[in-house]
């Protein structure tokens, strides 16, 4: 492991075995990721330019994401003499490949972000967790919705589209993610789902348990997209965490921010509950990642940190930690 790929490790609170160094293709320009990434995983990217840059485009799957570069200077208890910038990609569950590229360009200012060809270029190998079949039994209405319930079933899906459209420029999102309930995982992310022996779609986030009532807390810094009661998510939060990462927050008591807002990673933003399609109290925790729900599970902390209110969080500076 190279000197450089310890100080990304450092910098992000991960395990060393999240990150794999990888070969830049011209001078100057490089890139770190993992070397293999399991289907339905996020992965995080570090690009690394040895001259002034604007910011780094990534090329992934056929689309490109831009991240703003950071100058040198000390970050994260390092020194570092390179501009760099850290996103977050996602592996999608359905995706058929074996291997995919990951390449990455330096751009400046009125450099068209479009059409931009790699200066640096790794591959990842995919490959499969298991993902076991979970029976529940559950309210018939939400196997089965009555047709008085489509027209709101359509508009909550609209909402939803419109939330995760928002962007945000700046990444207020730091590793690892915040726990948001101290509790256990009750359903993983990616199980295929049977309500009432029917079988339905894959499951799409992580089920945490959680008494009825106990304060569920933001993972990220980030700013509020999205306050609502959904039919099948019951009181719900999405939280806009910049480049492209959301988390959402479902079947929750009550919230406790309100559209727009600024919240803080640990802040307090709802209560668990039981609302919407539920067989009892628990969080359901989504991270969705340049628009594909991930598995938050393997970016998240150990342990749960102390709650942040949210009187404290009002003058708490800055997003970016």
């Amino acid at each position: 492991m190279t000197c450089l790929l310890a100080c990304m490790v450092r910098r992000l609170a991960l395990c060393a075995a999240c990150l794999a160094l990888s070969v830049p293709v011209l001078a100057g320009v490089r890139l770190e990721a993992p070397e293999k990434a399991a289907r339905g995983d996020a992965f995080l990217a570090l690009a690394v330019s040895d001259e002034p840059v604007e910011r780094f485009v990534f090329l992934w799957r056929g689309k490109t994401f831009t991240a703003r570069a950071e100058a040198p200077g000390e970050t994260g208890g390092q020194k570092s003499a390179s501009w760099r910038a850290v996103i977050l990609l996602p592996v999608p569950l359905e995706e058929k490949a074996h291997s995919l590229e990951l390449g990455v360009a330096a751009a400046v200012a009125g450099r068209r972000t479009n059409s931009v060809a790699p200066q640096a270029l790794t591959r990842l190998a995919l490959y499969d967790k298991a993902r076991p079949v979970q029976k529940l039994t559950v309210d018939k209405k939400y196997v089965n919705p009555p047709a008085s319930q489509q027209a709101r079933i359509r508009k909550d899906r609209e909402k939803v589209r419109q939330a995760l459209a928002q962007f945000l420029p700046e990444r207020c999102w730091t590793m690892p993610l915040a726990r948001p309930v101290p509790g256990g995982i009750s359903s993983l992310f990616g199980m295929k789902r049977v309500f009432n022996g029917q079988p339905r779609s894959v499951h799409r986030g992580l089920d945490m348990r959680g008494a009825l009532g106990a304060p569920v807390q933001a993972c990220a810094d980030g700013q509020v997209a999205l306050v609502d009661n959904l039919y099948f998510s019951g009181n719900v939060v999405y939280i806009n965490h910049g480049e492209g990462v959301f988390s959402a927050y479902l079947h929750l008591s009550e919230a406790q921010v309100t559209p727009g807002e600024r919240v803080r990673k640990g802040q307090i933003i709802g209560l668990v509950g039981a609302t919407g399609r539920v067989t009892g109290p628990h969080l359901h925790l989504s991270l969705i990642v340049q628009g594909q729900s991930v598995d938050p599970q393997p970016l998240l902390a150990a342990e749960c940190i102390p709650a942040v209110s949210s009187a404290t969080s009002a003058h708490a500076g800055g997003l970016n930690q």
